[in-house]
């Protein structure tokens, strides 16, 4: 029996995709710094994990989606085509570090042409927009090259929500976060760390 292999997904694999810790992000981006598109997929990446969007939305976003012309916008409203359920979100992007990467980026890319609200947030080497699977690959290729190859493009959402739920954030404020329609699908997508869960126990 052979297994279809997902974009981001290592064939064979349960889809529970590997959760990074700020010492396992911190090795990513490194690693981003010195390679290609180091100002775009620095952006991404931070996406992800500081947001906790799927690939289908970071492929979809348009720079007018967070960044007005002069600043970074407050909120980036993720209207229903973006999403995997076509329902709007909105999220905050007032983080200190998600406004850091996309002011970097947007620099950058303000350097070699004219900014255009409407045009995609990620181009691809050919100047277009990503598809959600082409998105999915690029994160896959850089946590595979950062030294994590059971990572895929789910796991910044996984770190997130797994951050949250060990933050004591309650689980149907992270539901709303993550855009999930049931608890019962956010509590998946936290992972059982059997380190984590002696701290908690040794601080009790």
């Amino acid at each position: 029996m052979t297994t279809s292999t997902k974009a981001g997904r290592p064939t064979g694999s349960t889809g529970q995709a590997e959760v990074f810790g700020e010492k396992e992000l911190k090795q990513v981006l490194k690693i981003i710094e010195i390679g290609n598109h180091p100002e775009r997929n620095n952006a991404i990446v931070i996406i992800s994990n500081y947001l906790g969007l799927r690939a289908k939305e970071i492929a979809s976003l348009k720079i007018g989606d967070v960044y007005d012309g002069n600043n970074i916008k407050k909120t980036l409203r993720l209207i229903a085509e973006y999403t995997k359920g076509s329902k709007h979100r909105d999220v905050s992007l007032e983080n200190k570090v998600v406004i850091s990467a996309l002011s970097t980026y947007i620099n950058a890319r303000s350097e070699t042409e004219s900014i255009n609200i409407q045009a995609p947030l990620f181009k691809s080497q050919k100047g277009t927009a990503f598809s959600p699977n082409a998105m999915a690959r690029v994160l896959k290729v850089i946590y595979t090259s950062a030294g994590f190859p059971n990572a895929s493009s789910h796991s910044g959402r996984r770190s997130l929500i797994t951050k949250l739920a060990y933050a004591g954030i309650d689980v149907n404020s992270i539901r709303q976060i993550a855009g999930h329609s049931s608890i019962s699908t956010t509590q998946l997508y936290i992972d059982d760390n059997p380190h984590k869960m002696a701290d908690i126990l040794k601080s009790i």
